[in-house]
């Protein structure tokens, strides 16, 4: 089987394949009408699409029917990659995230440990076997930076909640800069694999970019969808990896974070 993969940042390409698989449902009638009002195409509100409660799941069905993957990047930072080559990426697991949190601030007071622990408890029920991919890497670096800085938000958190209330207290986040390489996983993330809603708000992203077009009427919008996956990713979907040089930092004042880990035990062996 073919694989299509959407990928967000190449705008021309997914709005020239749009009459690939929507030519039936965005009809001349349509467009017209659209060039006509010249209404603003915004993806969160889709009555200026004729018809949108039909219209607005029939395009959906057809893009994620027409497309077999998403591209998405993971934000980390491992001390090894080999374990997402051999075994994919795990969903979010709050005892292994323990364990390594456990073993880092083993010298902080078992009281500040399990405080952070259990202000985090609902926040890793909701979110447990979740895993966060970015639509666009170059996105990631400029406004999502901290995944690559720090690795897992949820151990970055644990970390913040330890020092509430300590303001002249160490940043115990900070320790996590001194653990494993920062990385970029670039995924191939199965349709199957996206949940229903994500793929219909992507839907209506696309469907605002083509209405613009149509109604020649820019809204100079910038935003990437993510995607967030309650499933392992098989490693075949990982393509590949690399190490950014430079990551815009917003917990520091320094403005950005320079990376002096460029390569790893896998980038050595290409």
């Amino acid at each position: 089987m073919t694989e299509r993969v959407l990928d967000w940042r190449n705008r021309r390409a997914w709005l020239r394949a749009i009459p690939r698989y929507a030519s039936l449902i965005l009809t001349p009638h349509v467009r017209k009408r659209l060039e006509h009002a010249r209404p603003d195409c915004w993806s969160d509100v889709m009555d200026w699409l004729p018809n949108h409660e039909e219209l607005v799941p029939a395009f959906c069905e057809a893009l994620w029917g027409y497309y077999t993957h998403a591209k998405g990047f993971h934000g980390c930072r491992p001390e090894s990659l080999s374990s997402y080559f051999e075994s994919g990426l795990k969903g979010q697991a709050v005892e292994r995230i323990l364990t390594k949190f456990h073993k880092i601030y083993a010298d902080v007071p078992s009281e500040l440990r399990q405080r952070a622990i259990e202000r985090m408890h609902q926040r890793g029920i909701s979110e447990r076997g979740c895993t966060w991919l970015s639509s666009d890497d170059r996105k990631m670096i400029e406004q999502h930076g901290h995944y690559i800085i720090h690795g897992s938000e949820y151990l970055m958190a644990l970390a913040a909640r330890m020092s509430d209330g300590e303001r002249w207290g160490e940043d115990y986040r900070l320790r996590l800069r001194q653990i494993g390489i920062p990385t970029i996983l670039e995924v191939n993330i199965p349709v199957a694999l996206i949940p229903d809603a994500q793929k219909r708000e992507v839907g209506k992203m696309i469907l605002s970019e083509w209405g613009q077009l149509r109604a020649r009427k820019p809204l100079r919008m910038s935003s990437a969808p993510c995607y967030v996956v309650k499933h392992d990713i098989p490693a075949e979907c990982i393509k590949t990896h690399y190490h950014p040089a430079q990551i815009i930092d917003f917990h520091t004042d320094l403005g950005a974070y320079v990376n002096k880990s460029l390569t790893c035990e896998l980038c050595r062996q290409v």
